[in-house]
């Protein structure tokens, strides 16, 4: 006797919404949260700008909302294409500045990170594999609730 195991079970739409892991459902909300707790113990400490701005707008998507939030996580210094200056500060206001309209280009220097021996580049991607079973044991436990 032949037959097709999947006539005879849910389809994929109802299973993932059935154990909460649709975009709104409750372990994915879990594992969103999980892995946005962990980011921010990586992420360089900037007086927490980064921190607080850390969004999940909707599930499965974080997004960290300061302008400077890639160049961070890519850790290396970007610089004025003509000067090779990163910034140019200015004494009186105590405020760094960078050329109007000047789009930086990569350079060969690293960024140097304070705040703890976790914090710094490639936060995002060091979160997704460091901690990847953390995420997932959370999950798991919210999952044995159900």
């Amino acid at each position: 006797m032949q037959f097709e195991i999947d006539a005879f079970l849910p389809n994929q739409e109802e299973i993932i919404k059935k154990f909460g892991l649709d975009k709104d459902g409750r372990i994915q909300n879990v594992i969103d949260n999980s892995f946005i707790h962990y980011m921010k113990l990586k992420m360089p400490e900037d007086s927490g700008m980064m921190e607080n701005n850390t969004r999940n707008p909707e599930g499965g998507f974080v997004t960290v909302e300061t302008p400077y939030a890639h160049y961070q996580n890519e850790g290396i210094l970007y610089v004025d294409p003509i000067n090779s200056k990163g910034a140019f500060y200015d004494p009186i206001s105590g405020m760094f500045w960078s050329r109007p309209n000047t789009k930086k280009i990569p350079s060969d220097r690293t960024l140097n990170y304070h705040g703890g021996p976790d914090r710094g580049a490639h936060f995002v991607e060091r979160t997704a594999t460091e901690n990847f079973d953390d995420i997932i044991n959370e999950a798991q436990k919210e999952l044995d609730k159900l």
